[in-house]
């Protein structure tokens, strides 16, 4: 048994909307990066150990970062989000 379905239109290039495009503000200041989108998102990532230890919507953190955290860049970061796997084994030559 089959069945009849319409043809659908053919799309032209100029009958798809253009794709939205978000353009961010990035910072660079003593070991940190700061991405912050026009309408107010953010984020921020340490260097040292590549961690995210801040996303703000609307001016809300929507990370955990432990009050005694040690921000400075100098050592681990208790919470946030590690953008890479750390590794622990010495490397050979």
């Amino acid at each position: 048994m089959s069945s009849t379905r319409p043809k659908p239109n053919n799309l032209s290039l100029s009958a798809t909307p253009a794709q939205p495009s978000a353009s961010a503000t990035i910072t660079h200041d003593n070991g940190r990066v700061t991405a912050t989108l026009p309408t107010g998102e953010s984020i921020e990532v340490l260097l040292y150990g590549a961690t995210l230890v801040s996303w703000k919507d609307k001016g809300e953190e929507k990370l955990w970062v432990s009050e005694s955290a040690d921000l400075s860049g100098g050592s681990a970061v208790r919470g946030g989000v590690p953008l890479v796997f750390p590794v622990r084994i010495p490397f050979k030559s």
